[in-house]
């Protein structure tokens, strides 16, 4: 039986089960959905290895599954960046089929919640390629701020990336 965590109404976060991995590997392999991310697209093996890990608790993070009806859409996660100064980051990912939905802001709104709510944090992060428009409108939707570009941020699959970054204080 899969433990919800946080019910958004159409979509809800909950626990990761064994059995996810067709549902994670439909996502994770598509290379259009990983097109901005810094993993995949997923080899069976790397979705059993995603899984794997996805099933150990984390002292001060959630990795969650997206779910809609039952099945696996997406993932979601925040976790602690700093324990003495209460930062966090959080990051999301969701099936093609499900884009434009308003599922992202919902998530990301949800993530923003455990994060404060259940990880104690007073500033939440996220960066995102400024290529992806629809992260960009997801992140300003739930209430995060632009706050500035990191240049060559990111090394992805061989090629350093820009990334935009924006913030959240649990006072906003």
């Amino acid at each position: 039986m899969r433990d919800v965590v946080v019910d958004l109404g159409p979509v809800q976060l909950g626990q990761f089960l064994e059995a996810d991995v067709d549902d994670v590997h439909a996502f994770a392999s598509d290379p259009e959905v990983c097109r901005h991310t810094t993993w995949g697209p997923n080899t069976m093996d790397d979705t059993r290895r995603f899984l794997h890990d996805a099933l150990v608790p984390q002292q001060g993070a959630w990795l969650l599954a997206v779910l809609r009806e039952g099945q696996v859409i997406g993932t979601a996660s925040v976790w602690t960046t700093s324990v003495p100064d209460r930062c966090g980051e959080m990051g999301y990912a969701l099936g093609r089929p499900f884009w434009g939905r308003g599922y992202a802001t919902l998530v990301a709104g949800g993530l923003l919640r455990l994060g404060v709510d259940h990880l104690r944090l007073e500033r939440i992060s996220a960066t995102c390629s400024p290529d992806n428009v629809g992260s960009v409108r997801v992140l300003e939707k739930a209430g995060l701020r632009r706050e500035g570009l990191l240049r060559g941020h990111q090394l992805v699959r061989g090629a350093r990336r820009d990334s935009l970054v924006f913030g959240v204080l649990a006072t906003d």
